[in-house]
């Protein structure tokens, strides 16, 4: 349908240019403008994360429409009445089958980042953000809180996350313009066995950055996936020749443990 629809305009067009050339340049300039317009037209999201609800909501003009999570439906709006669905008759039930175990399906896209990784790829998300055009920040907080089965662990985590969070501190104010509030801090506590993260950000960018900004993000980000990709597998390969090598260790030791066994059977039966 998308195919001949285009088909049909672009014939329209070759009659325009033919017989109206300046109708067709109109047209033309019209179509321009709007697609400038549109570039140019500010939008923005609202995104947040706060005990553990991940919510979404798209700004445009002025005008927000919420995205995730879904509105709840109204209980008073009156439901469609649904089909009555004739009652099936009963299938023969096959006789039982044994339950075969499952088996773990290799491969897949894991990923599994270290903390070096993941300041790594936001350095370069930001990078890729403040490329074309700072983009207005009207709401950022950052609430996190360090806590862990170890506490040695808990203290270092909680000390790589400030120093992370220095270190990015002056890119952010060089990639963003900030004209709202700013709430960030850290904190840990040694009795919670989970770390918790809260998190919300509400930016406004034009159309027109938010291309350019996505091709910019993507490719700086997908720098870090392939690294972490490949470091995943080299850690496999490494596990997977420590288990061989567990293995024939195994195997080698097993004759002498039987010399051993029948060498202990016939000083009981001698003595």
């Amino acid at each position: 349908m998308i195919k001949w629809i285009a088909l049909g305009v672009l014939a329209a067009m070759v009659l325009l240019f033919m017989f109206a050339p300046v109708v067709a340049w109109i047209i033309i300039g019209l179509l321009l403008l709007v697609i400038l317009v549109v570039l140019f037209l500010p939008i923005g999201a609202d995104v947040a994360y706060i005990d553990g609800q991940f919510s979404l909501a798209a700004r445009a003009d002025g005008f927000a429409i919420q995205l995730l999570p879904k509105k709840p439906e109204d209980p008073n709006k009156p439901k469609k009445k649904k089909k009555e669905k004739k009652p099936k008759k009963p299938k023969e039930e096959p006789p039982p089958q044994e339950e075969k175990p499952k088996e773990e399906k290799k491969g897949g896209f894991k990923l599994d980042f270290t903390l070096e990784e993941i300041v790594e790829l936001i350095k370069k998300v930001l990078h890729g953000l403040g490329k074309f055009g700072k983009i207005t920040v009207r709401h950022f907080m950052l609430h996190y809180v360090a806590a862990g089965d170890d506490p040695y662990q808990t203290a270092v985590t909680f000390n790589y996350v400030n120093a992370a969070l220095s270190t990015l501190a002056p890119v952010c104010a060089r990639k963003f313009r900030i004209t709202g509030d700013v709430d960030v801090w850290t904190d840990i506590d040694f009795a919670a066995d989970k770390m918790k993260i809260d998190a919300a950000l509400s930016a406004t960018l034009r159309i027109a950055q938010f291309v350019h900004v996505g091709l910019a993000v993507g490719f700086g980000a997908l720098g870090v996936l392939i690294k972490n990709r490949l470091r995943l597998r080299r850690e496999a390969r490494a596990e997977k020749k420590n288990k061989s090598a567990e293995a024939v260790d195994v195997t080698e030791t097993e004759p002498e443990n039987q010399q051993t066994i029948k060498a202990e059977e016939r000083k009981e039966t001698h003595g």
